[in-house]
């Protein structure tokens, strides 16, 4: 999917060629292009790219004089902005650069050293986004996949192909450029606002010598409000719908970071999923929208997702006994903990295993996904194991009883599977098979099996 926009006097592209079928929620093609938000009401959000070269200490000085300018006209308007940095100013500046992530705004990735990347080859495209995350890394902030261009090519498919390869799926452009670095009057930015603002507009601008778009980045939010806009974080402008409501809900960017993605089709197109940078969102008109993330998403990730017997998620994270946690699905749930990591419960076993009172309980938390086993399925728990035939519904069975039914070959053995829980009897305790029993007698401390 590529969002952009017709604007006037500008040459932006509305697509790229087709990419290859592929299934649900999986790792996008090509980057996504953004040539403006998703929004479709009265707000734009206010980008700067940064860049400059070690010149004068004179020049050096004043750039990041502008730089301070931005930042302290940013907090001063509750503005959250974005920043394309390349490699080499955080390279050169790395407390400049980390105080840009510290005071909340986002970061693209601008390339190493501010390369056309239409004149580069894939090796050299993956090098300057490489030499540039590194540079990132060592400043202690990072992009999190999204891409800012330089000149030409934005919307070209074989560069967003690149970037996917590399895994940046969020190709960040813009809708129109103030100007500013060519040292535009506030009369030529004013009108540049006037003719190519839109919703959803994403404005670039630049910090370096000679912009005059720090000095005049107050009299463009003053101008803007003034025409009835207000503003939003890149964070915010590149999700949208029922997903970009569960992501604000929970805390946006302050609980599971960035965007890592647009928003996708998670199975058909009234259907969605986003990643972020901790988890996933997804959203169906029968579910609504939940957040997966954690051990859990790992988990969701190797079944398939929403394609799986699981489909959508149909809660939250919530609380299990022993501070584990777990979510539900449409067709089942998975539990985690630290000791015994993520498995899914669902079915029939699902269904026994919380009428006896799943993790509170005496089963705990499950130890296995359920299994096909010689006659019918299995989910192996801490305190036992359910089983599951078609004959004989699900049931339990643990302890010792467990342990001889497991040494004469489960389901296997001449005993076949379980038809009752295990109960107790004057003796002790008492599990029925299809073919006989199994019975522990507490005083002799012994197990018997009966045969029938």
């Amino acid at each position: 999917m590529v969002v952009a926009v017709a604007v006037a006097g500008l040459t932006l592209a509305s697509g790229v060629t087709a990419r290859p079928a592929a299934a649900a929620d999986t790792t996008p093609y090509r980057a996504q292009v953004f040539t403006r938000g998703y929004d479709t009401s009265k707000v734009v959000s206010l980008t700067f790219d940064l860049d400059w070269r070690t010149g004068t200490a004179a020049e050096n000085a004043i750039s990041k004089a502008n730089l301070e300018t931005v930042l302290r006209v940013f907090a001063a308007n509750g503005i959250t902005g974005g920043f394309g940095v390349t490699g080499r100013f955080a390279e050169q500046n790395p407390a400049e650069a980390k105080n840009i992530a510290t005071q909340g705004h986002k970061v693209f990735n601008h390339s190493y050293s501010h390369p056309d990347f239409m004149t580069l080859t894939q090796a050299q495209r993956w090098s300057q986004l490489d030499r540039a995350e590194a540079a990132f890394k060592a400043a202690g902030i990072a992009s999190a996949g999204w891409f800012r261009p330089y000149r030409s090519g934005y919307m070209d498919s074989g560069l967003n192909r690149d970037l996917a390869l590399r895994g940046y799926y969020i190709n960040l452009d813009w809708t129109f450029d103030t100007t500013g670095y060519k040292e535009a009057s506030w009369a030529t930015v004013s009108a540049r606002i006037d003719q190519y603002t839109v919703p959803g507009a994403i404005i670039v601008m630049h910090v370096s010598i000679p912009s005059t778009d720090p000095g005049n980045l107050q009299l463009v939010i003053d101008k803007l409000r003034g025409m009835g806009y207000g503003f939003v974080s890149p964070f915010q402008a590149v999700t949208r719908g029922p997903v970009r409501d569960k992501y604000l809900a929970i805390g946006g960017p302050g609980s599971f970071g960035a965007a890592t993605t647009g928003d996708l089709d998670a199975t058909t197109a009234d259907t969605a999923v986003q990643w972020f940078q901790s988890a996933r969102i997804y959203h169906s008109p029968a579910s609504g929208a939940h957040f997966v993330g954690g051990g859990v998403l790992t988990k969701y990730k190797s079944m398939g997702t929403v394609t799986s017997l699981l489909k959508f998620p149909v809660t939250d994270s919530l609380p299990a006994a022993g501070g584990g946690r777990y979510y539900d699905f449409q067709g089942g749930s998975i539990y985690w903990m630290s000791a015994t990591g993520a498995h899914e419960v669902h079915g029939s076993i699902r269904t026994k295993w919380l009428a006896l009172g799943s993790t509170g309980a005496f089963l705990g938390y499950p130890i296995s996904d359920e299994v096909a086993v010689s006659v019918g399925r299995a989910s192996q728990f801490q305190g036992g194991n359910v089983y599951w035939s078609s004959g004989a519904g699900a049931h339990e069975v643990h302890g010792s009883i467990l342990k001889k039914y497991l040494s004469l070959g489960g389901t296997g053995s001449r005993l076949g599977v379980p038809v009752s829980d295990e109960y107790t009897v004057p003796v002790g305790r008492r599990s029925d098979f299809q073919h006989g029993a199994i019975i522990w007698d507490k005083p002799a401390k012994t197990i018997s099996v009966i045969y029938y």
